[in-house]
Order: C-alpha cells, then structure tokens, then sequence
C-alpha cells in the first residue's frame, strides 16, 4: 500500500527517468519469487524510506502537494524543478496541474509613488503594480484576480476593474 503512494506521487516525467535510488530498492523486491523474503524485503525497504522521510532524505509528495506548492510560488521566476512537474509554464502537465491564475483577497495594501500599490493577498504573497491603477482605489477585502500574461509577464483585476500589469516581490 506504501508502495502505490510512492509511485503515484512521481510526476509524469520523473517517472520516464530512472526511479529514486531509495524508490529503485522498494521495486526491487517484486522480482524476488519467494512470498517470505519478498516480504521482508519490502518491509525493510519501506522502513527505510520511511526513516529517509523522517530524515528529510526523501520527500513524497502527491498531486495535491504540487498543486499548492506550484500556487504558493506562482508569479516568481523558478528553474524548472522535475519534484514540482518541470516548471510553473511546462506544456506537459495537464491542466490541473498548471497554475496560470490565482483568486484571492487582498489582505492589506500599501501606496507607493505615482499610483503603484503594493498588495499583500489572504496567502501572503506580495504584489506590486507596475501602471497606475486609474479606475478605483483598490482596498483591503477586495478581491483580486492575478493572470498570467504574454512573454512571463503576469496581470491583476481588482474588484472586476480592467487588469493592470503586475508583479511577485514577496
């Protein structure tokens, strides 16, 4: 059962490479014909991975767990990291898993020069404008709604106000 938590945690293109070494030894075990030292094979693999995860070692994350983390980190330039599917923007996830815009509630808000407004979302991300916001005074408890744009660049409504352009410094 441990096992099947594991493997359905390897995004699709980690799972076209070469398992994990600590993954690998677990697999390993199916090709041992004998019911008894199949068994104790996996458990001492699976008490290894586990005590590798309590270690910090090796980490499992499912669908779900990318999902948040790609969230969480949406609108900063990342390196393509295979753990969370390859990147924020990779054409090979499926839509689920991409992460092209967030809802949700600005939280507090600070004015800066020249009408630029720096937000602070529910989730704790920081975003700046970079125009002018010429439509309305944006407020805490508005919602706003954060899209990405053209060539990495990333837009924001507030309140249904036509979107300005924007971005992460937090």
């Amino acid at each position: 059962m441990a096992c099947a938590g594991i493997v359905s945690a390897i995004p699709v293109q980690a799972a076209q490479k070469a398992p994990p070494r600590a993954l690998s030894k677990l697999l390993d075990c199916r090709a041992i014909t004998d019911s008894a030292a199949r068994l104790a094979c996996y458990d001492e693999q699976v008490s290894a991975i586990e005590s590798a995860t309590e270690k910090n070692e090796v980490v499992v994350m499912d669908k779900e767990d990318v999902r948040q983390t790609r969230r969480s980190l949406f609108g900063f330039s990342m390196p393509k990291l295979p753990f969370l599917g390859g990147g924020d923007d990779d054409k090979n996830d499926d839509d689920e898993n991409r992460v092209t815009q967030i809802d949700d509630t600005i939280k507090n808000l600070r004015s800066m020069s020249y009408g630029i407004w720096v937000f602070t979302l529910e989730d704790g991300s920081q975003w700046q404008t970079a125009d002018p916001m010429p439509y309305g005074t944006p407020k805490p408890g508005l919602k706003i709604s954060i899209k990405r744009a053209a060539l990495g660049s990333y837009k924001a409504s507030v309140n249904g106000w036509p979107a300005v352009k924007v971005k992460r410094v937090g």
